[in-house]
């Protein structure tokens, strides 16, 4: 089981347009890069997307697909708290695999009640 097809960003021009215009929020053992879809009609008709990017500096294969593995359980648990229509890019930094599961959760739920603030539905 893995997060459908509608919930993926795969292409590289969607992660090139995600990282350079969105907003970014930085924490010790990951990079979070949030854009609201730039699609016309309502913002809730779209869902929200997630992509993830673990270069080869975090670890070696085994890691990296480990923590894609962790991230991509965290967003499909906690997708609700972002904004609707989001598109989120996680990227992975070195020493993730350091820390507790309860631990990156608990940052990636700060990351998510942090952007649900900064994009309340009032101000879009």
């Amino acid at each position: 089981m893995g997060i459908p097809k509608e919930f993926r960003i795969k292409k590289s021009n969607e992660f090139s347009s995600i990282r350079s215009g969105g907003i970014r929020r930085v924490m010790p053992y990951f990079i979070t890069q949030l854009k609201i879809a730039d699609v016309e009609g309502s913002e809730s008709s779209h869902p929200t997307r997630f992509g993830i990017i673990a270069s080869r500096r975090v670890g070696n294969a085994v890691v990296r697909n480990r923590g894609k593995r962790i991230f991509r359980r965290l967003f499909y648990k906690h997708q609700s708290l972002l904004p609707m229509g989001s598109q989120l890019v996680v990227i992975l930094r070195m020493g993730f695999n350091r820390v507790s599961f309860s631990q990156l959760e608990n940052d990636f739920l700060e990351i998510c009640a942090w952007y649900g603030k900064k994009f309340r539905p009032s101000d879009l």
